[in-house]
């Protein structure tokens, strides 16, 4: 791929460039080899004897190396301890707490329910389940279902939740039941003996050599799609392309009975990144 190397401090000292001589573009970053921190320009400038570059005219983003220092000192300074590098909370990173009801939040450690299975013989049963929790299941040999509890209490049939199960059996086919057989003429159509002297006629519609260029030809279209859309005005296709960018040849192939006209597209490589280019930010 292209290598990028980013505006870069080859001088001696440390920070952004400041001064007043010098150029800097908004969004432009600016990396400090010497100190290892890396700038961020806020706005566009130009240093003058006037309006000097300056540390502020940057965002600076600490190394990781340098940002360790800074808090490990901060943190001696204080005499913290290690909690005090985390925050509250149940996200990644956060030191958890007890909830009013002496437990962790659900998010950190989700309920545990174990799921039983109960067999019976009656709806009169299913509601005497005593030891039913929710998330248990509960087969009716009765009624041919099953249900699962879907809140308490067990008692009470509303809170047993029927579990669907679609049916697998083909009733009927074109209105026939039991061992099928169907015919063209049946399903609306010719006959089978019709349709097989239509099917080998090959020659009744076209010729041999009809069919010969009717096979050679294929069927091309260019499509809209995420990777590519129509721009119909002429304008602004001129404006947001690469004029040249396309190179275009074709070739005239004779050796069918009708000649085909192939072409082929390639990217002018003089216009695009390749994996040897560079993109140079220069030094300050």
């Amino acid at each position: 791929m292209a290598t990028i190397q980013l505006r870069r401090k080859t001088t001696s000292g440390s920070g952004p460039l400041t001064g007043t001589s010098g150029t800097i573009k908004q969004g432009e970053p600016l990396i400090d080899l010497n100190g290892g921190n890396l700038y961020i320009a806020k706005a566009n400038k130009t240093g003058s004897s006037i309006n000097p570059l300056s540390a502020s005219d940057y965002l600076e983003f600490v190394s990781s190396d340098n940002l360790t220092g800074v808090l490990n000192s901060k943190i001696d300074e204080l005499k913290l301890g290690s909690a005090s590098r985390y925050n509250v909370g149940s996200g990644a990173g956060n030191i958890p707490v007890i909830n009013s009801d002496g437990k962790l939040n659900n998010s950190i450690i989700p309920q545990i329910a174990i799921t039983n299975t109960f067999v019976i013989n009656s709806e009169a049963e299913m509601l005497k389940l005593s030891q039913a929790e929710i998330g248990d299941i509960c087969v009716r040999n009765d009624v041919s279902k099953s249900y699962i509890l879907k809140a308490d209490p067990y008692s009470t049939l509303s809170n047993w939740q029927e579990l669907k199960t679609p049916t697998d059996k083909v009733t009927s086919v074109n209105g026939k039941t039991g061992a099928v057989n169907i015919t063209l003429s049946e399903l609306g159509g010719v006959s089978t003996s019709t349709f097989n002297s239509h099917k080998n006629d090959t020659d009744t519609h076209l010729s041999a050599n009809d069919r010969n260029k009717l096979d050679a030809l294929y069927m091309s279209e260019l499509i809209e799609s995420r990777a590519g859309i129509w721009e119909n005005n002429a304008s602004n296709f001129d404006s947001n392309t690469v004029q040249g960018g396309i190179l275009m040849r074709y070739t005239v192939i004779e050796a069918y009975d009708s000649p085909i006209k192939q072409f082929e597209i390639g990217i002018d490589k003089s216009k695009v990144l390749t994996p040897s280019s560079t993109i140079d930010g220069g030094t300050y």
